[in-house]
């Protein structure tokens, strides 16, 4: 940056009541509207000609003083603490935000497997993988929507966090998995093993989750001396019109502050999973009566999480484009919950109080057992459908039918509003699948399989449970006698379903669907270094020929100082399945690697 822009910058730093005391022109009761001197004054040169007064240049996208400063600010503690290790070592002072009183944000909750090829552990476990061959499996495990750039940059640089997660203490579990094989072709899911004096594992098994990552990052900080700001969520960020990113305004317990990044800041906020606005933006249909974002537990209304959308929003004020979330995110139906998250009380260390489920079970036998009914009282699919699994012949990848294009899910959401859908069994089919007949009775919205009140129906007859439901009771009797004739004659005239289980035997159980947003896919446009793509730079040499005008993804232009990493990223393409630990630690490492590298903009 120009000397001159230099002393631009500090001149704009001034508050506006600072500028106008040292014009000599502040006076008690004075009223002086944006920055302007005072019409009618007038100044006179030595030579006697008259100097009309200035407007001062506003700076709207500079706060009147900076509250703290720092070389670079890192936004959330997910992925974000990795991000911030890396800038510290690579010399840069760092300040961390987190809008929770907490550290870890929702990263801390995942599943814990990272998806990683061609690693030591794999090796040692007697595995053949090599990076093309895992670069491969994840363009097709992203649909070919993934960016072959961003693809290449995390299989390049994943294997890393092997060696780099065990020097400060992570332990890996010695077995690789493959949560994916449908995509991957070898077992690439590397999972952190129990670590007593560091964490410990999930209840009943050897292997841990997102929790180990977040505390093993938390305690490097601690040990570099890095500070992790609580209850601070950034709600703006400032920048030079055309030019660098300068810092951002922060909410806190005490009113807002500014903090200003001389280097750069990384956005490392996660989803928007609980944005309604967004969400509907995206996608209606996955939003409305009994649709709910993976933050929370809507019994009460107690945010977990709080999966707002706060980076892409902040990003796309200043410039920034998204990349395609049309997928918006997996869509889970639970039946008799409506929440993602069950940790009462939390335990950050051993997890010893994490919900053991999401509601009854979906398993096939589940889906064998039980029908669907809509508000109508009347079925509207074949429940099969909802064993259905990838199919690698179709290039598909998942499980549990959590991708929104298959038809189980396709259907839920082709019903209009109120949806009201529920899942019917008796007596016999309970006990066939071992369900927690007195938890059922006493549902607990926050602990083991979080059962909600709301979404509970036990009756002694149809009727009785149909009013539970508010469903009408003569269409209820209607769908079961009708199913049950299918039953009896051993095929189902209706929809094909194969296996067939009587509806006879109370107590009745009801238990209703909710949609839940679960895992949010892409983001902001990043390049391979995690830098932020300028949007608006889009016009920039355009013709309208009919010729590819296309460049590749590392010649956008991006907004200086500006970088993003984690599920605010885009490097997973427009659907990806599970295992996103690794690519979230990779690309936010990269921000923090390059953000420590940038020049003061000051």
């Amino acid at each position: 940056m120009s000397k001159e822009k230099k002393e631009e910058l500090k001149r704009a730093r001034l508050s506006r009541r600072d500028f106008l005391k040292n014009a000599g022109i502040m006076t008690a009761g004075t009223a002086v509207g944006a920055g302007f001197l005072l019409s009618g004054c007038s100044q006179s040169t030595p030579g006697g000609a008259e100097v009309k007064p200035q407007a001062a240049e506003a700076k709207p996208w500079l706060p009147e003083k900076w509250d703290k400063e720092t070389d670079v600010v890192v936004v959330g503690t997910g992925c974000g603490l990795a991000a911030a290790i890396e800038a510290k070592n690579a010399g840069a002072d760092v300040i961390i935000l987190e809008k929770n009183d907490w550290v870890g944000g929702l990263y801390k909750t995942a599943g814990g497997h990272a998806i990683l090829g061609g690693t030591r552990i794999q090796k040692e476990a007697g595995m053949q993988d090599t990076l093309d061959d895992w670069f491969a499996d994840e363009m097709k495990a992203s649909g070919y929507r993934g960016v072959p750039e961003l693809i290449r940059t995390y299989v390049e640089r994943g294997p890393e966090l092997i060696e780099w997660m065990e020097s400060m203490g992570f332990k890996w579990y010695p077995t690789v998995g493959n949560s994916s094989p449908e995509v991957h072709r070898v077992g690439r899911s590397h999972y952190p093993a129990a670590n007593p004096d560091v964490y410990d594992a999930k209840p009943k098994s050897p292997m841990s989750f997102g929790l180990a990552w977040t505390t093993v990052w938390e305690k490097k900080l601690q040990e570099m001396g890095v500070p992790i700001l609580l209850k601070h969520r950034m709600k703006k960020v400032y920048r030079e019109p055309g030019g660098p990113v300068l810092g951002v305004s922060v909410e806190t317990t005490e009113g807002t502050i500014n903090i200003k990044a001389r280097k750069g800041v990384i956005l490392c906020t996660g989803t928007w999973t609980d944005n309604y606005r967004m969400a509907q933006a995206w996608d209606p249909r996955v939003v409305g009566p009994d649709c709910f974002g993976d933050g929370g537990t809507p019994a009460d209304g107690t945010l977990f999480v709080d999966s707002a959308g706060d980076g892409h929003l902040a990003a796309a004020e200043v410039g920034a484009g998204f990349s395609d979330m049309s997928f918006t995110s997996y869509i889970y139906l639970f039946y008799g919950s409506r929440s993602y998250w069950g940790w009462e009380p939390p335990d950050f260390k051993t997890a010893a109080y994490y919900a053991d489920g999401k509601g009854i079970p979906r398993t096939d036998a589940f889906f064998e057992r039980v029908i669907l009914v809509k508000n109508d009282g009347a079925r509207y699919i074949d429940e099969m459908e909802g064993t259905r699994k990838a199919d690698p012949a179709k290039g598909e990848a998942g499980s549990l039918n959590e991708n929104p294009e298959w038809p189980y899910t396709a259907k839920y959401l082709s019903l209009p509003h109120p949806r009201n859908v529920w899942a019917i069994a008796d007596s016999e089919t309970a006990e066939a699948l071992k369900w927690p007949i007195e938890s059922l009775k006493n549902p607990n919205p926050k602990k083991g399989l979080m059962f909600d009140p709301a979404c509970i129906a036990i009756a002694d007859s149809i009727p009785e449970l149909a009013e539970k439901m508010g469903i009408p009771a003569a269409e209820l009797e209607k769908t079961i006698n009708r199913y049950n004739g299918f039953v009896d004659a051993g095929k189902d005239e209706d929809f094909g379903k194969t296996a067939l289980f009587k509806i006879a035997k109370p107590p009745f159980y009801g238990l209703k669907a909710s949609l839940i947003r679960h895992t949010q896919r892409n983001g902001v446009r990043v390049n391979p270094k995690s830098q932020v793509i300028e949007q608006a730079d889009q016009l920039a040499g355009y013709s309208s020929k009919a010729i590819d005008g296309s460049i590749t993804i590392d010649q956008e232009k991006v907004i200086p100082h500006l970088y993003a990493a984690g599920e605010l990223g885009n490097v997973m393409g427009w659907r990806r399945p599970h295992g996103s630990l690794g690519n979230y630690a990779t690309v936010a490492r990269i921000a923090g690697e390059n953000a420590a590298k940038e020049s003061s903009w000051e």
